[in-house]
Parts: structure tokens; sequence; C-alpha cells
């Protein structure tokens, strides 16, 4: 049956419409269709009024290369070349010719020139990416002269690489000494993306989705690539497939903003032109047949976070139309959501808030991929006897929501989520357009379909007043109710992780017997000379950059007006750019005397309490849906923070928000203030859901943000501010939430956990007032201003707002050399030091420090040589905290060992003329990528309502970071790196016993 008998397709009534009456007489001369510009030719135009673009859609004539321009007020234009690159087999070809192609090009022949680009450069993205059959070079920036210089380096690096054979060896995979010096030390496999996915395949939820993946798309290889089969890559292979897939005929360009058009197409085509035409194969992977209901099972690894006899994941998926339906496509996600998304939909209610699993699993919910739409319903956290209930569950609240219909409320509510996304202004809306449009764009699915998104939700209104329900119960009935699906269950294998150790010896052992003393001989060459090419100096003067010149000495601001209100303070940014959207942001300042010490730990768990287990008198079903029909969402958080002016002065602070259609602001406040006094945190059911489902995914958090978790321990053994920021969001958080289970497992969280959540409810609804922020247009201003004086004085709060420290009680000698013990192939590593406070001169300086040691020595040191997937520098300039780090790393030891001698080495290097003006230079521009990266409207103006940092500090420290020079330098390096400099040292891993010694072992 065509699906077209359900419901009135949008080719049919929207996009046969006269071409001439969609775009305006100013379109038209600016774009003329059929007119040549540059080798490319406009074919079609189309206009976007609700996001404010122009989408164009060109073909270069001479290789057949498609472009699609988005014409936008916005500076921060944006780029990208795309290339459909469906992998082979699974030894990871695309993933490592995506970092290779980025290693030395024929414009541009140095080392690397994409990562010596982050420093030459003001972009505020620069990156590249492989998705399951496509890979995609993405870049953005404000500035013209750099979107210029980026455009060459990205156009020459994918289209004319080097692909030299040690590039290959170093990202990919070699065999090599595990010293490189010594030719009689053992051999060992490494490689940069072999070492990344060691990493990724040691993140259980991974694990899961791509064994999902090969399990129901053997047709579509693992992109990414399995280190098992890594090791059989050879070099020539990657070279053949460059010159397959990176032929211009097989990319698309995107371009971005408000650069001219004529201007991108002229630079495109210098470089298109150089190459003819081929003929574009239409090859889109399939997923199995589904003609039958398919159960495939396989092994897992242990979750050590979750209970012992709830260990199997399973998911049932159905294929559900295909994405070039744009319209049919955007129904199942309407449909999806319904089913799926938040308290009240009916899968969440039978599956995960009744007990029978601790959350959806990974794949779970609408997914277009390649040729088919899949929908699929998955658990994790079963129990053996409750995996096999999955089909009767699941298929039994199928039916169920089919027969009870879905609410006319929960529609509206999903149709206002539609109208609140078109208003709100993103910093990066270009980046995330192309994100949106690039899986079904290499897959032939027209973009210009995908951006009719009025026509889209128009047509999608109308039908429902047509059919109600039945638009999506006939959906359930054709695809799901009466289909085949297939039944993926992975279970638990406690001897996977030893037996994954014991393929790679296996393997090695394969290899290293199949060589002479020869091929031996060889391989000991070949390292020395990676390393020797590897401590080269380079002459990169070929490269383009920018210079500190092209940096404005006076800080972009916006105007906050800041008043006393109601007894508290107020905070007002008057923009024009909300597009009739409110936002609010409310913060309580916490003291010590209001909440002892042993409550931080709970805050995080208060904050998700707010909107995850309703009122004393309505469901959170109920008030999940209200807040979905009349905001877009409501968050609460706890952050910490030090002084401007002295890193040991702590603010601890419990914060609020939301937005909302300006007519709809009232409202907001109203469910804020219900969920602030009424939430019922005695309903045990709701709280051991969320409790299962906070520490459910914590390991895979620690496997994926490693790097970030163990600079977070490291810096809380320095600093009051980072131990309370541990406390809410570190390690100490995930083995305090382990506990929390254990209270749920063993029934006594209303004992253990309940008073605790609502003695803070006590201390946030008493003492000092909220301080309030307010975003919105000059118009609704008064009005808004009313609304929120009521809301303030609707609590019990007795005293005005005022700003106070939180006092941490001096810390008690802790070991500052930890090893946290974690299920992983790979390991984190940080090393931390004191710095300076944010108002300081030595702030500026140690910021540029940490840059200089990140792009002139740890790079080197710990990626290229090392082999670890990323390593660097950070300065917490807010907090006066320096640290080192590195990310998914082999050798995390010896990674700790290059942090201690990087200082010494700048120096040294300083003195000798090694490092001089064009390297500092190249660190300030790094710093000010951040610094002048275009944000969103609801951030203006945050930086001084949650950390007290005005414009004047910002300045202060923009000239600081200007003007400083090596000497200062210098200065900070030997006044905060001393020999009797406290350290902390923390790695995040799998060890050894010989390994422990000396240190203190932490295991999760």
């Amino acid at each position: 049956m065509m699906l077209a008998s359900k419901y009135r397709p949008l080719k049919v009534n929207l996009m046969a419409r006269n071409l001439a009456t969609a775009i305006d007489q100013k379109l038209i001369k600016k774009y003329p269709i059929g007119k040549e510009v540059h080798g490319y030719v406009i074919n079609r135009v189309h206009p976007v009024p609700q996001f404010n673009l122009t989408a164009v859609d060109l073909t270069h004539t001479r290789t057949g290369s498609q472009h699609l321009h988005i014409d936008r007020q916005d500076k921060n234009n944006a780029f990208s070349i795309i290339f459909k690159t469906n992998p082979p087999n699974s030894t990871g070809l695309p993933h490592i010719l995506e970092h290779t192609t980025l290693c030395g090009s024929e414009k541009y022949p140095v080392r690397d020139p994409f990562f010596k680009m982050l420093n030459r450069s003001l972009s505020n993205f620069m990156n590249a990416m492989t998705g399951h059959d496509y890979t995609f070079y993405p870049f953005s920036t404000t500035n013209k002269a750099d979107f210029s210089n980026l455009l060459d380096v990205y156009l020459d690096s994918t289209l004319n690489p080097l692909l030299k054979e040690e590039d290959f060896y170093q990202e990919g995979w070699r065999l090599e000494s595990e010293n490189t010096e010594d030719k009689n030390s053992p051999l060992s496999f490494k490689g940069v993306v072999y070492n990344e996915m060691k990493g990724q395949m040691s993140d259980s939820s991974y694990f899961f989705w791509i064994k999902f993946q090969e399990s129901i798309y053997p047709s579509l290889n693992n992109s990414g690539g399995d280190p098992t089969k890594m090791t059989d890559l050879v070099y020539e292979d990657l070279v053949e497939f460059h010159e397959r897939y990176y032929h211009p005929s097989n990319s698309r360009t995107f371009t971005y903003g408000d650069i001219p058009l004529e201007r991108h197409l002229e630079k495109i085509n210098q470089e298109l032109i150089k190459f003819g035409k081929r003929h574009k194969k239409n090859d889109i992977k399939k997923p199995i047949a589904l003609d039958k209901i398919i159960h495939t099972i396989a092994p897992g690894p242990v979750d050590p976070m979750l209970p012992e006899d709830k260990q199997i994941k399973s998911s049932l998926t159905w294929y559900t139309g295909s994405p070039m339906d744009i319209y049919g496509t955007f129904l199942m996600r309407v449909l999806s959501t319904l089913l799926m998304d938040g308290h009240s939909s009916p899968l969440y209610q039978e599956l995960i808030e009744s007990g029978y699993a601790t959350d959806f699993s990974i794949n779970a919910g609408m997914e277009s991929m390649t040729s088919v739409n899949l929908f699929t319903v998955g658990c994790q956290g079963l129990s053996e006897s409750s995996a096999k209930d999955l089909e009767t569950k699941v298929l039994a609240a199928l039916n169920k929501a089919k027969e009870t219909g879905f609410s006319d409320q929960k529609v509206k509510a999903i149709i206002h989520q539609l109208e609140l996304s078109r208003k709100i202004e993103n910093a990066s809306f270009g980046l995330g357009l192309l994100n949106s449009l690039v899986p079904s764009w290499v897959n032939n699915v027209d973009p210009m379909d995908s951006l009719k998104w009025d026509e889209i939700v128009t047509q999608f209104n109308d039908d429902y007043k047509f059919k109600g329900d039945s638009l999506f119960t006939e959906l359930m009935d054709k695809y799901i109710l009466s289909s085949p699906y297939f039944k993926y269950t992975m279970q638990p294998d406690a001897t996977l992780e030893a037996s994954v150790v014991e393929e790679e010896q296996s393997r090695l052992k394969a290899k290293v017997e199949t060589l002479t003393d020869d091929d031996k001989e060889i391989l000991h060459q070949r390292g020395l000379q990676l390393l020797e090419k590897q401590n080269e100096k380079e002459d990169v003067s070929c490269l383009p950059t920018l210079s500190v010149s092209d940096i404005n000495r006076d800080g972009e601001s916006v105007r906050v007006d800041t008043k006393s209100f109601s007894g508290t303070e107020l905070q007002t940014r008057l923009s024009p750019k909300t597009n009739g959207l409110t936002y609010f942001r409310a913060l309580k300042t916490l003291t010590a005397d209001s909440l002892p010490l042993d409550l931080v730990k709970y805050l995080p768990l208060f904050s998700d309490c707010l909107t995850n287990l309703g009122t004393k008198s309505k469901s959170m079903a109920t008030i999940e849906d209200e807040i979905k029909l009349y905001t877009g969402g409501l968050n609460s958080s706890t952050f910490v923070h030090a002084s401007p002016n002295d890193p040991s002065q702590v603010y601890l602070k419990f914060a609020l928000g939301g937005l909302s259609l300006d007519s709809n602001f009232e409202k907001m406040l109203q469910l804020w203030k219900e969920l602030l006094n009424e939430t019922d945190f005695r309903n045990i059911p709701k709280l051991s859901t969320l409790i299962k489902s906070l520490s459910n995914d914590n390991l895979s958090d620690v496997v994926s943000s490693g790097h970030n978790y163990a600079r977070s321990y490291a810096t809380s053994k320095l600093s009051p501010v980072s131990e309370i920021q541990e406390t809410l969001g570190g390690i100490e958080q995930v083995q305090f939430l382990g506990q929390l289970a254990k209270f749920d497992a063993e029934g006594s969280l209303e004992t253990n956990v309940v008073p605790h959540l609502e003695r803070i409810k006590d201390v946030i609804l008493s003492g000092s007032k909220f301080q309030v922020g307010l975003t919105c247009g000059r118009g609704i201003a008064k009005m808004q201003e009313t609304e929120l004086s009521g809301f303030l004085n609707s609590f019990t709060s007795t005293n005005d707002y005022s700003l106070e420290t939180y006092r941490v009680p001096e810390a008690k000698p802790s070991s500052l050399t930890n090893l946290i013990e974690i299920p992983s192939q790979v390991s984190f590593s940080s090393s931390a030091y004191n710095g300076a406070s944010y108002s300081s001169p030595d702030s500026a300086s140690l910021q540029i420090l940490s840059q200089l040691l990140t792009f002139k020595y740890l790079h080197s040191e710990v990626r290229e040589k090392g082999g670890a997937y990323g390593g660097g520098a950070t300065y917490d300039s807010l907090g006066g905290l320096f640290s080192y780090y590195s990310y998914r790393d082999p050798k995390p030891f010896q990674s700790l060992k290059t942090f201690s001698n990087s200082v010494d080495n700048i120096v040294e290097r300083i003195a000798q003329g090694d490092i001089g003006e064009a390297d500092l230079e190249q660190a300030k521009l790094t710093i000010f990528q951040r610094l002048d990266a275009p944000i969103s409207v609801r951030s203006e103006g945050m930086g001084l309502f949650n950390y007290g940092i005005d414009d004047d500090m910002k300045q202060e420290r923009r000239e600081a970071l200007l003007d400083c020079d090596l000497d200062d330098v210098v200065n900070v390096s030997e006044k905060y790196f001393t020999g009797t400099s406290k350290k902390s040292d923390v790695i995040i891993g799998n060890f050894n016993d010989s390994e422990t010694k000396e240190w203190n072992v932490i295991k999760l």
C-alpha cells in the first residue's frame, strides 16, 4: 500500500506551486535561475522566511559537484566539503583517511596543517568528522580573511593531500617497539586512530550501538574502525580509497552566512576545475531484509555501575519508510516523540517508570540511516527474565497507545515546540543546519526539500485538523503493529574484557611471528624515521595566518541594566533579537551556615528532582505536558565559582531558568512556583526511576570524557572551588550516585535520601531572595517585570538578596597521586597546579603559556609520539587553576612525565629563540577564538550575572592578553612551576599491580 493513501504527500500540494510565486523579485534578480557563476549553474532558489534565509542550489558544470549556499545575515560564516564514503570493511579506512588528509597537501606541504591552522586562525569551529557513510570537513569564523585562508587549506587538504606513508603509520596503525629507540624492546600496536577506537569500544553504550548497527546493517561497515580489524589495513588501500571517493564528482559543498556567494564559488571553482567529471554511482546501502522477525544475541561488557542481575540490553526495531519521503519522515519523528519522549509517553510509563528497565537503550527512538527510517524501542538494565518479556511489554504498550490515542494537548505541545524552535537564535545556526542536512543529503535526499520547514509544519497542522489521531494510528498500523521487527539483545559476558586483551595479544603475536630479522630492522628504522620527522623543526611559512592586529583591542559588549527590584537585584538585557521570546534566569546564593558541606553532594539530584518527580497535586506527566505547551523548557542546576579577585573565595549557587513566548511568561513563572513549592520528594517510584537513570550511564560518561573527570579530580586537591565542583559533578558524584542506587536497592530512599532533599528545598525557599535576570524585547520588559515581582513576592524569603561566600572547611591532607580504575582499554591523565586570580596580571600570561605548551610541545609529545588521541594544557582563569590532560592515552604514566618536563622545555626554547614572537601571536589567536566567538541571545550578559565579571574586568584582561610578551610568559613559568609547587596527578584507566605502587587507587 502506498503511504500516499494515508496523507497528502508534500510534493503534491506544496512543491508543485509556481516557483515564481515563492520567490520575490529581489531574489530573482540576485540569484537568477540558469545563470552561470564561476563554473556553477544556479538551479533553484528557495526562501525560508521563518529563519530569515535563502537557500540556493547550484551544480558545478565541469564535475557535477553539488553546492548549497545559505544566504543569511549572519557574520558567523560556515563552510564544509562533504564526501560519500561507504566503508568497504571495518578497518576504519574512512576514519584514518579523514586524519591523514589533514597531514599535509600539495599547496601546504607541512606536517599536520590542520592542527597548525588552529592557532593561525580566529575560527570558532574547525573539525573533520566521519559518519557511517560520509566524511565532512566543516569550519566557521566571523573573520572574512580567515574564512578565505581556511577555505584554501580545507580544499587543498581534501582534494590534493600528500598522503605520506609515514602519516598513515602515525595516524592509523603501525607495528613498532614500545621504546622506539630500543629495537630489542617488545613490539606493540601504535597509532592515533587505533588508540582512539580502543577507547571508543570501551564505552559500553557505543559498543552496543555499533554491534547493533553491524547486525542490522551488515552492508554498512564500521566506518570508525574496529581495532581487531584495523591492523589488516595497508597504506595502498588508503591511497586507492582517496582516489576513488575524494573526487569533486562525489563531493558536495556547503556555504553559509553573509559573504557573497560569488566570492565562495570563485575560490571553490579554482580547485574543482582541475578535475573532470566521473560517473557517480548511486551506492546507498540497505539493511537486512526484514520479512520475518529476526533475533540476534551478542555478548557485551559488564557494567560495574549496574546490578549484576540487570545487565541485559535489548531492543526491537521496525523499518518505517524512506528518508526520501520528507513529510513521512517528519510524521514518524512526531510519532516517536509521542510514544517515547518524556514522563507522559506510553512507552516511558510502561517500560521505565514501571521499573521494568532502568532506561531506554542508546538506539531507542527514530533514526534515519541511508535508505530507511528505523524506529526502535529498546531497554537497558534488564534481568534475564524481564528481557524475555520485551516483545510482550512493548507490543502491549503500542496497542494500548493506539486504542487510547494521543491527547490534543500533547500534539499541540509538539506544535508549540516547533514554533519555538523557529524563534530561538543560535550562535552556531549555520553549523547546526549543516549537521542536520548532511546524513540525508549524501543519500540523495534533496536538501531544498528538507528546508521546506514552513510547508511541512503547515501541512502537519492541516492534516492533524483533518484526521486527528488517525494521522498517527494509521502509521502505527502500517509500519509497526502489522510488521516484523529486528530484535537485538546484548548479554553480559564477564570474560569479554579479558578476551579483548587476549585477542590483541594473539593478533600481535601472529604478526610478530611472521617477521624476519630484516623485517624487524625495517620496522625499527621506520620508527626512528618517524620519530625524527616528529622532532624536525618545520618551515610553516607557506600556511596562511592572521595576526594579532586582526583582533580588536576593544571587546564587544552588550548593554545590561542592573537595578534593585522587589528586595533583590534584577539584571535586564533588552535585545532586538529575541523574536518574541523571554529568557528567565534566577540564582540563589548558598552559604555553609544554611547548607552544610555534607548536603552539597545532594544538590544535583535535588535539581533533577524538580523537573522529574511531579508535585503533590499534579503528576509529572501533567507537569511535563504543561512545560512543553507553555515553555521552551525549564532547567535547574547548581554551580560553583571563585571570586574574580580571589580563587579562595567560593560562591555556591543554585540556578533555575527557562524560556517562553512573551505571552506565556506568567505561565512559566507559575510552573516554577509550583515546582519549587510543591515537588513531591516522597514520590519514591519516580525518585527511584530518576536515580537509576542518573547512575545508569555514569561509566559511559567517564569512558567518553575521562580527561574532564581526571582534570576535575586533580584540581579538587588544590582548590576549595574545585573541591566543591568535584563533589557536584566529578568522580565523587559518580561514586555518590552509586551509593544512592544502593539505597534504592535496599528500599531505604525514604529514610536515607528524602529528608536531605526536603531540607535543601527549605534552604532554597528561605533566607535571601533569588537574584533574577531577564532577556526580552524592549516593548515587553515592563509587563514581564510586573509578573516577575509577583513571582518573587510569593516566596517566604525574608531577607533581601545578598552575595555571600561559601566557607569550605580546610581540607584534610589527602593523596596528590591518584589512580582511578575503570574497565577501559585506554587511559586519561591529568596534572594540576595552582595559578592566579582572574584579575591578576599573571592570569593572562598563564593562559598564553597553556597554549604555547599545547601547540609547541604537548601535541607532538603526547599525540604524535605517545599515540594518545589528544593532549594539552588549559588554564581556568576564574578558578585560577592550571591543568594538563591526555585523552584516550596508551601511555598515561609517560604523559605525566611529559607534563612535568613541559614548562622547562618552553622556557629553554624561548631563551634559545626557538619560540619567538610568531608563536606568541599564534597562542593569542587561539585564545581569542573563544573569547570573541559569537554567543546566542540567551547568553548575553551572563558573565556578569553568573560570575560577577563586568565589562571593565573583561576589557582589562583582554588588554593583558594582547600586551603579554615572552618575558611575561617566562616570569609566570618560573613563579608557578618551581620544584616546590604543589602538584596533583591523576590517571583514569585500567592498571596492572606493578603500576599502582606508591599511588592511591580508587575503584569505581
